[in-house]
């Protein structure tokens, strides 16, 4: 019986130092992530180009117009490659290796104009997320924090087996309140969070510290392990022999339609004409299978091959004839980012991210709530308990500070990036040493949220100001992904809304306002 008590007391301990490590760290990576899951949408709303209606069946009716820009774009033809239109981005893009793309309005085949265009937004919220804004580093961080998290995870689940029974007539505190919310999300949540933490600690850790493996498997000669395992996982279709024979190719829409005959399941994410209007050119579809999403992704995509001229088929690919590092590392991308599914699952994983980074916050609750009866330095208390507020909840103006400095910036702007980015570390610092210097913990809250509702606001505002696609305009456009996105951010600024009006009524925000909790000295 002591020997049970002293592993429980040992393992309590663990899991409490080891989240306090790796609490700040996840929940950065965790609030970062839920905004990343709506990124395809955000892409399209911050690219003017991208703001085009989607249509239920692109025709790919662009044979003249392809003709015309390979001659005139001076596009190389021994690979020419187009993007069909998809939930991501709705553009047709057409391209050649080592040259600039076109961009085509599949509804009026129109050029678009692309010039100055900057995903501010959605790239440096993804590099965020998985610590690529910290060089080097970084991206290790994140995936010991992710390792970390798998510990909690299963330590957790022991904890609340072993530490099952509870006093009948135990007093209730606001200990137990964080205790009782934080254990029940965490159960609720723990195979969601497994997932996601052993994917990112996968993709986080493991491959990019590769090294030793990449130094092994190839006697010392190389580091890095990509030149190995790119010739499995991204292998190439190599470049057909030179023909100097002219022989007009079959339509794309015919050739399209003909892959469809011959490959039921394959939805197209890419085409390659190898050769283009010579006699033994070939036509490349590559994609996914509707039927299985998670092994066919990004790492595994499966193809077919044509004669562009005759339409016959050259070479066809499926699911059982691919390698399982590709199988495997498909479905490790798939659950972590699901590439290819559309709102209704993404919104679903939303929802259980708010819930994970709640999870968090009540997880440095209790901790914070055991120190203050027994902490002797109540600066040093102070100073972590006011530092975890800078970082949880002043994250959220200096992030909402980032989507309105996109639309207030012109895209012209030299070095603009880099503008943005830095106008989102001096508002986050600013709430660090706003956080030390105001005693009151309402006010800190209450400025933090009222800065958040103005500037996203103003960045929805700004955005329809801009475009002349107001969120009302867009949707009598049915132009969906814009009125998605300015929703969700006024949904938000909403929410925010409500807790600035009652913060002090809220009962999960009583303690927070307990003076003794957030002890303060001038």
């Amino acid at each position: 019986m002591k020997t049970e008590k002293l592993n429980l007391k040992y393992l309590l301990r663990a899991h409490t130092v080891i989240g306090l490590v790796c609490v700040f760290l996840f929940y950065i990576s965790s609030y970062f992530g839920a905004f990343t899951l709506f990124l395809p949408y955000i892409q399209i709303w911050e690219t003017p180009s991208k703001h085009i209606k989607h249509t239920v069946n692109y025709e790919f009716n662009i044979d003249k117009k392809l003709e015309k820009i390979i001659n005139e774009y001076k596009f190389n033809t021994k690979n020419i490659e187009i993007t069909p239109p998809n939930f991501k981005d709705p553009r047709i893009q057409i391209s050649s290796k080592n040259q600039n793309s076109v961009f085509l309005n599949p509804n009026t085949n129109e050029i678009l104009d692309t010039k100055n265009e900057q995903k501010t937004v959605s790239t440096f919220f993804n590099m965020i997320h998985f610590g690529g804004n910290i060089p080097i580093v970084g991206r290790v961080m994140m995936g010991i924090a992710s390792i970390c998290i798998l510990f909690l995870i299963i330590s957790g689940i022991m904890i609340f087996f072993l530490n099952k029974k509870k006093k009948a007539n135990e007093r209730k505190s606001f200990k137990r309140t964080w205790y009782k919310w934080h254990k029940y999300l965490g159960l609720f949540l723990a195979a969601f969070i497994f997932i996601f933490a052993i994917t990112g600690a996968f993709l986080g850790f493991m491959l990019t510290n590769s090294a030793p493996f990449a130094l092994t498997a190839s006697n010392f000669e190389k580091s890095s392990l990509r030149p190995l395992v790119s010739p499995i996982i991204f292998k190439q279709k190599e470049l057909l022999k030179e023909d100097t024979n002219i022989s007009k190719m079959q339509d794309l829409s015919f050739l399209i339609l003909k892959a469809k005959e011959n490959y039921k399941n394959l939805h197209i994410d890419k085409i390659n004409i190898y050769n283009f209007n010579k006699s033994n050119s070939q036509i490349h579809f590559r994609g996914h299978l509707t039927n299985n999403k998670a092994l066919t992704g990004p790492f595994n995509k499966v193809f077919i091959t044509l004669n562009s001229n005759t339409a016959e088929v050259i070479e066809k690919k499926q699911l059982e004839q691919t390698h399982i590092i590709n199988k495997v590392m498909s479905a490790f991308y798939f659950l972590h980012f699901l590439p290819d599914e559309t709102i209704l699952l993404r919104t679903i994983f939303f929802i259980l991210s708010i819930f994970m980074i709640i999870c968090l916050v009540f997880g440095y609750l209790i901790w914070a709530e055991k120190k203050l009866k027994h902490q002797n330095d109540l600066g040093y208390f102070n100073f972590l308990n006011r530092f975890c507020i800078a970082i949880m909840i002043g994250v959220i103006p200096a992030s909402c500070f980032v989507i309105f400095l996109h639309w207030l910036l012109p895209f012209e702007t030299y070095d603009r990036e880099i503008w943005i980015q830095g106008c989102f570390y001096i508002l986050w610092a600013f709430t660090l040493f706003y956080s030390m210097y105001e005693s009151s913990i309402t006010k800190i809250f209450k400025l933090f949220f009222l800065i958040s509702i103005i500037l996203i606001v103003c960045a929805v505002l700004l955005h329809g100001l801009k475009t002349e696609l107001y969120f009302w305009i867009s949707f009598q456009k049915e132009l969906y992904a814009l009125f998605l996105v300015d929703i969700i951010f006024l949904f938000f600024a909403l929410i925010l809304l409500f807790l600035y009006f009652y913060i002090e009524k809220l009962e999960v925000f009583k303690r927070l306002h307990n003076e003794e909790f957030f002890y303060y000295e001038k």
